[in-house]
């Protein structure tokens, strides 16, 4: 089984209970041919740079869903055909990335010494002038 990242705009007209049912009903498409549900965020209203099917805002949901590559095409059939899914994007979760809820942080630097100052050498010698010009 290989990961997938799901995430889908809803309408943005519904309500608390409409908004769980919708997705109950996602997670059902996902794991009805066997998927299973990894990780589940609801990112709630946002406002859209354009607008889908008129609408301007949307309810985000990210799924992060681990199912065979055979289902993937069923699962995006089956959203076309929910009305209160607006727009969806399924991809396969890239396994290179480090999750945003573990970020690397740079190792600190330390230092237990004064940096020792550096003087510009003393020339004694002067500077060579030429005698010869015409």
């Amino acid at each position: 089984m290989r990961e997938y990242e799901l995430t889908f705009i809803a309408k943005p007209d519904l309500d608390a209970t409409s908004m769980t049912a919708l997705i109950e009903r996602v997670k059902g498409i996902t794991t009805a041919d066997g998927g299973t549900i990894v990780k589940l965020e609801n990112w709630g209203m946002r406002h859209m740079t354009y607008p889908i099917r008129r609408f301007r805002d949307g309810q985000y949901v990210h799924m992060v869903v681990s199912m065979e590559g055979a289902s993937v095409a069923r699962v995006e059939q089956r959203l076309k055909l929910v009305e209160e899914v607006i727009r969806h994007l399924l991809v396969v979760a890239d396994e290179d990335v480090v999750p945003a809820a573990a970020p690397v942080s740079a190792p600190a630097l330390v230092t237990t010494e004064a940096p020792a100052t550096v003087e510009a050498p003393v020339t004694t010698e002067a500077p060579a002038t030429d005698t010869s010009a015409a």
